[in-house]
């Protein structure tokens, strides 16, 4: 059976179709809303079937539903990756359909960079853990503002120091100024708002397994262990703990030829949030609580600094992690110790980005 290949250009209200057959002739194209009622009426008017057509397309928009009702109406859909479909983004001619026809072009040669589609049930728990992040960000942003206000007016010698503390709030909320009461509520009522988030998240956590092995580790709770779940997706796609940390962004840039290696800042490529999950679980490493994790900060913090060191230890709790899911075994002192032992000093060097 003859193939075709179809390159979607989506935008959030409308969306530019490109197809191409075997000998990469265009062959149809079409114009269309983007809208579940536009789309299924425009499948019924292709002029192929839908078995024979391959269908690119970026993860923008509503790209969930429109591949969804793609793959129902029988058609095999790869999702592109943004980062990597640089062509696009650097073409002189750029319009939608010279983009829809390029993304056809790519994956009809073979060279289309594509995206890993997370399930239904673990897009959930991502947009759950992603409102939970952004609710704490504005939380966080409404403290600031009002130690700043506070500060700049002197209530944080008037009240007896700080203005979120009891006695602080108190005295705001009895002769402070509006703004400083406002920003108080404001703070109560983001608060309010992650409790019943924090409740699903505990629902979440006793549902999957994978998330009590996680917390094996030290230092790891629920959130730290779903935010890891929810952003690696299938730890089966990634063949060792370097790969997952290079799409964790925790790798060094790297730019070598010949006999010269030279190694720079992170990549801070894949997701920010898998990143900042591992940082934030390095920061909270203690002596008393984890000495062997402690330790390789020690071993790194003279020659690269506390802050690097940290880093370090991120990407290696990630890797640690790989091996604790791949094997099916919880976190033990001594299989970090063996771990650490059996990595040559130029690793953690590349780990640590020096």
């Amino acid at each position: 059976m003859k193939t075709y290949t179809l390159g979607i250009d989506l935008h959030k209200r409308s969306s530019v179709w490109v197809m191409i057959d075997d000998a990469r002739t265009e062959c149809w194209t079409a114009s269309v809303a983007s809208h579940p009622h536009d789309i299924t009426k425009i499948l019924k008017k292709i002029p192929v079937p839908a078995e024979a057509i391959r269908v690119a397309i970026e993860p923008v928009a509503g790209w969930r539903w429109v591949s969804e009702l793609l793959t129902e109406a029988g058609m095999e859909v790869h999702i592109a990756n943004p980062l990597k479909v640089a062509l696009i983004a650097k073409s002189d001619q750029k319009h939608d359909v010279g983009d829809a026809r390029i993304l056809a072009e790519l994956l009809a040669s073979g060279y289309f960079p594509e995206s890993y589609r997370v399930t239904d049930d673990i897009y959930e728990l991502r947009t759950l853990l992603r409102e939970r992040q952004y609710i704490i960000k504005l939380r966080t942003s409404a403290k600031n503002r009002l130690h700043g206000i506070a500060t700049t007016q002197g209530l944080h010698t008037i009240t007896g120091g700080n203005p979120l503390h009891v006695r602080g709030k108190q005295s705001i909320m009895e002769r402070g100024s509006v703004v400083l009461r406002e920003l108080h509520h404001l703070i109560e009522d983001l608060s309010g708002r992650i409790v019943p988030l924090d409740r699903l998240i505990e629902e979440y956590a006793a549902t999957y397994p994978l998330a009590s092995l996680l917390k094996t580790m030290p230092c790891v709770g629920n959130i730290t262990a779903l935010t890891v779940i929810a952003e690696v997706g299938d730890f089966a796609r990634f063949s060792s703990g370097k790969k997952l940390a290079k799409f964790a962004g925790l790798v060094p840039r790297q730019r070598s030829s010949g006999e010269r290696v030279r190694f720079g800042s992170l990549t801070n490529s894949g997701s920010r949030f898998l990143r900042t999950a591992l940082v934030e679980t390095a920061m909270r490493i203690r002596k008393g609580s984890a000495p062997e994790l402690y330790a390789h900060i020690e071993s790194l913090a003279p020659r690269i600094g506390q802050k690097k060191a940290r880093v370090a230890l991120a990407r290696k709790l990630l890797t640690v992690m790989w091996t604790m899911v791949y094997r099916n075994t919880p976190y033990t002192q001594t299989a970090f110790l063996a771990r650490v032992r059996n990595t040559h000093l130029s690793d953690l060097d590349t780990e640590a980005g020096t």
